[in-house]
């Protein structure tokens, strides 16, 4: 499939960008179109790898089960991200179940077509993991942030990063996942993050419309304190 197929973003993303175009459309050859009704699984936790994935349209959900049936959710996935592809290189299972939270396209690039193009040469290595080292980089940065906060804080971050202004400038959040999933997303309980936001509606800083959430005072959200 061509470049042109799957537009500009996966080329610029951060695995790909330093690769050379006839590169890139090399590793394109061996791609292909997934789409996935909402609820509908990818892969499971121990299952072997098989591919690595960008998402084009939707929501997956990345998580790990209990012995006992819980599930805590480790990331959402969203337009514009890869997610996998760190499982190549790691013992070749999946780490994780990943699920569609809604319905969803993906571009899947098969693993082992993958590593092959990569042992061709050993400066296509050098030039991925380049990208894989900033962006690992970057998430180790977040993780020691994210240890240091409070269930509250975490909850405010994620509405601040989540955050886009609407047509006349306000800040919206769009909720990608029901409360539940959000909730285990950020390590609180479902009933500590509706007390949250019912404090925040309360105080004035957010307004609910179903699932859309207007910030109405950016800068009080981002110093409220809610313990």
């Amino acid at each position: 499939m061509s470049q042109e197929v799957f537009g500009q973003d996966m080329r610029r993303a951060y695995l790909f960008s330093g690769l050379e175009d006839s590169q890139y459309q090399e590793i394109m050859a061996h791609a292909k179109p997934v789409e996935l009704a909402a609820g509908q699984s990818l892969f499971a936790q121990g299952d072997p790898v098989t591919g690595f994935y960008w998402v084009v349209e939707g929501l997956i959900r990345l998580y790990r089960s209990s012995p006992q049936g819980d599930e805590k959710v480790i990331e959402l996935i969203g337009p514009g991200r890869f997610f996998a592809e760190a499982a190549l290189f790691m013992g070749g299972r999946f780490p994780v179940n990943a699920a569609a939270q809604t319905t969803s396209r993906l571009i899947a690039i098969d693993s082992t077509s993958f590593r092959a193009w990569l042992a061709q040469d050993a400066s296509r290595c050098f030039k991925l993991m380049a990208g894989m080292s900033a962006r690992l980089h970057k998430l180790v940065n977040e993780i020691d942030s994210l240890a240091l906060m409070k269930g509250t804080d975490r909850l405010l971050q994620y509405l601040i990063d989540h955050s886009d202004p609407d047509e006349s400038g306000q800040m919206v959040v769009e909720l990608e996942a029901p409360k539940q999933v959000i909730a285990s997303r950020i390590g609180v309980k479902p009933e500590t993050l509706s007390r949250l936001l019912h404090k925040l509606t309360d105080l004035g800083y957010i307004e609910m419309k179903d699932n859309t959430l207007l910030i109405k005072d950016s800068e009080a959200l981002r110093s409220a304190g809610l313990e």
